[in-house]
């Protein structure tokens, strides 16, 4: 008996080790879309203040809003974007409209201006 009960042991530790790894790599994923989803925000005209606290400045469904940015498959383009490293317009994110929208019946102080700039970084 006292292998099996070995056994279930390590099963048991085991998997409380793979659920913690879980935990932290969404974690992680989580932190990683609202920082990208941060300077989405900024980029497309809203303003740092409302940025920063989105739940109680904007009129956005922010839950639907994260949602949307962790399951986006284009965080490889986004990135680029956001860095300044690609032309196109955001058309790739599911959220710009959103924020552009938002951007504008605010009236935030920055304005999106897809001729001069595809993307902003953090540290200019």
């Amino acid at each position: 008996m006292d292998g099996v009960e070995s056994y279930i042991t390590v099963t048991v530790v085991i998997i409380g080790a793979v659920g913690v790894m879980i935990i932290i790599l969404n974690s992680l994923h989580a932190v990683v879309s609202n920082r990208r989803m941060y300077r989405m925000m900024l980029t497309c005209g809203i303003d740092k203040t409302k940025a920063r606290n989105p739940n109680e400045l904007l009129d956005i469904d922010m839950q639907d809003v994260r949602r949307r940015c962790r399951r986006c498959p284009a965080t490889e383009t986004c990135d680029r974007w956001l860095n300044g490293e690609t032309v196109p317009g955001n058309d790739f994110c599911p959220n710009a409209a959103r924020f552009m929208a938002a951007a504008e019946a605010r009236q935030c102080r920055v304005t999106y201006d897809p001729a001069k700039r595809p993307g902003r970084r953090l540290d200019s």
